[in-house]
């Protein structure tokens, strides 16, 4: 479904429309509005969440639903929401392109590389595997497919891959440590490294925020144009 300007203000609007339908197809992709903001503060629930409190089964099993909960709800943004006045894809410049290209190849090869490790080890009884051990190998299976089919811009791609991974170590009764906690001091350089993911879920409910603004104010002009009178 397309966006076509009101009946006889083809000229007088076209111009407009063109840049108000490029900025619109942004929310196909790259502008994630509310969806980042619920990433953003579903990121910091499972981070703290999990660094800091008992990984009960309740606990974990919540920890583990985080990251397709978030997927759902912002798919169903994109449809119900932000792209209300009809599907626009929008286009990838060639930098999106290599870079969306550059996080699969990456993300496929340590996947592969995690789940090599795992399989070699438990060579060649794999029927030894625990249930907790299969449900972690489809959890970092999942990160490739998710960074192609979901996770397109930087931001989303650094908070996606964190709660999948998140996801996966609390299946096996793990988390990622936090600074200043008994386990952070016995894992200093990955709770150093893991300030990563808090940090960058503060700025994607910044961004999240910025672009719902922008897209509320492109929904008002678009509703103006909408009902301006046709023009014999």
């Amino acid at each position: 479904m397309s966006m076509n300007p009101p009946v006889g203000h083809e000229d007088l609007h076209l111009d407009e429309y063109e840049t108000l339908t490029r900025a619109y197809s942004r929310y196909s992709r790259s502008a994630g509005g509310l969806g980042s903001v619920i990433g953003g503060v579903l990121t910091l629930v499972s981070y703290f969440l999990g660094a800091l409190l008992p990984l009960t089964p309740a606990l974990s099993i919540g920890l583990i639903a985080i990251p397709f909960v978030w997927l759902l709800a912002k798919g169903g943004l994109v449809r119900r929401y932000y792209q209300r006045f009809g599907r626009v894809e929008e286009r990838l410049s060639k930098a999106q392109r290599r870079s969306r290209r550059f996080n699969l190849a990456v993300s496929t090869l340590i996947a592969l590389a995690i789940v090599g490790v795992v399989l070699s080890r438990e060579w060649p009884q794999l029927w030894s595997l625990s249930p907790r051990d299969i449900a972690y190998l489809v959890l970092v299976l999942m990160i490739p497919i998710a960074v192609w089919r979901w996770l397109r811009s930087p931001l989303d791609f650094i908070v996606g891959v964190f709660l999948f991974c998140q996801a996966a170590v609390v299946s096996v009764g793990l988390s990622y440590p936090l600074i200043g906690t008994t386990q952070g001091y016995e894992a200093t350089m990955m709770s150093l490294v893991a300030l990563i993911f808090p940090v960058a879920a503060v700025v994607m409910i910044r961004a999240g925020i910025i672009e719902h603004r922008r897209f509320l104010r492109l929904r008002a002009r678009l509703d103006e144009l909408s009902r301006l009178p046709a023009v014999d």
